[in-house]
C-alpha cells in the first residue's frame, strides 16, 4: 500500500467551490489543493477576509489545504512578456497568490503552462523561465516551492530547469495531459520525469482529447501504468482527483448526487494504490 494521501483539486468538485471543504469531508478526502479563482472575480483568495474563511472551516472539518492551482494561468500565460498587459496580469497574479500561500501556510505552488501559457517557441520558453525564476526567488523566503505543469519534452524540460536555476522548483505530474494533449503515452513521460517531480500529482482519465471524462480506469490513458509505476519506486506524497464529477458524462452515473461520483472515484484510486 503506497503511503499517500488522498486529495481533490477544490475545482473538480461538485458545487463550483460552495462548501468545498465539507465535501471534501464527506467524500473521505484529506485535504484540497485549492483554485485562485479568477482575475475577473477578483481573485478571491487574494482577500484576507476569504483565507480565513479557508482557515476556519479546514481546522473545523479536518482538511488539510496542502498546495494551490493557479490555472489562471491558462488564460494570462506565463510566456506572456512583463511588458504587455497579459505579462503584466501575469506577474500580478505570482505576487498575489505567494502572498496567499505564505498566509495559508501552503508548502506548494503549481503553476501551469497550458492554453494561452503554452510554451511552444524558444521565445515562449525564454520568457517562461524569467516568469519561473522570479516566482521561485520570491516564494522561496516562505519555503514554498514552485510547481512547473506542462507538456515540454524531457530534453526542453530540463532547459526550462537550467534557466530557471532555483532550487524551489520542481516539476508537477498529471495522469492525462500528456495523452489528451499530445497523444504520447504517459507512463514513459513519468518515468523520466519523476526525480524532479514535486510529491503531489493529479490523477484523471479520459478518451482521446478529452479530459476527465471516465472514472479513473476507464479511460486510455493507462491509469494502472502510472500507478504500478508509483508503487515501483514507493511514492509517497499527495494524490488529487481531477475528474470533474459534475460535469457530463460522469455526472450520469449518479444523476441525484454527484458526489457519490467522486466516491467511486476515491475507490478506484484506494485500491489501486494497494
Amino acid at each position: 500500500m503506497l503511503d499517500v494521501k488522498f486529495g481533490a483539486c477544490e475545482f473538480a468538485l461538485p458545487g463550483n467551490g460552495v462548501d468545498s471543504i465539507r465535501i471534501a469531508r464527506e467524500i473521505g478526502l484529506s485535504g484540497l489543493q485549492l483554485g485562485f479563482v479568477s482575475y475577473e472575480r477578483g481573485f478571491l483568495l487574494s482577500q484576507q477576509w476569504f483565507r480565513d474563511y479557508y482557515k476556519e472551516e479546514s481546522q473545523k472539518h479536518g482538511i488539510e489545504l496542502p498546495s494551490m492551482a493557479v490555472c489562471e494561468f491558462d488564460v494570462y500565460g506565463l510566456k506572456n512578456p512583463k511588458d504587455t498587459q497579459k505579462g503584466k496580469i501575469a506577474y500580478e497574479i505570482i505576487d498575489l497568490v505567494i502572498e496567499a500561500a505564505a498566509d495559508l501556510h501552503m508548502q506548494m505552488i503549481m503553476m501551469p503552462s497550458f492554453n494561452d501559457g503554452f510554451i511552444d517557441t524558444d521565445e515562449d520558453l525564454e520568457i517562461t523561465a524569467q516568469a519561473l525564476k522570479y516566482a521561485c526567488r520570491l516564494a522561496a523566503a516562505d519555503d514554498i516551492t514552485i510547481a512547473t505543469e506542462n507538456l515540454l519534452s524531457i530534453e526542453r524540460n530540463r532547459i526550462l530547469f537550467e534557466k530557471v536555476g532555483e532550487e524551489n522548483l520542481q516539476g508537477f505530474y498529471d495522469s492525462q495531459n500528456y495523452k489528451s494533449n499530445l497523444g504520447w503515452e504517459q507512463v514513459p513521460m513519468l518515468e523520466q520525469l519523476y526525480d524532479i517531480l514535486y510529491p503531489e500529482i493529479h490523477v484523471k482519465d479520459g478518451v482521446g482529447s478529452q479530459g476527465s471524462c471516465r472514472l479513473l480506469g476507464q479511460g486510455d490513458t493507462d491509469f494502472q501504468g502510472t500507478m504500478d509505476f508509483l508503487k515501483k519506486k514507493n511514492y509517497s506524497g499527495w494524490i488529487h482527483l481531477e475528474n470533474f464529477y459534475d460535469r457530463l458524462p460522469l455526472r450520469l452515473l449518479s444523476p441525484k448526487n454527484h458526489i457519490e461520483v467522486a466516491k467511486m472515484d476515491l475507490e478506484i484510486l484506494k485500491a489501486a494504490c494497494e
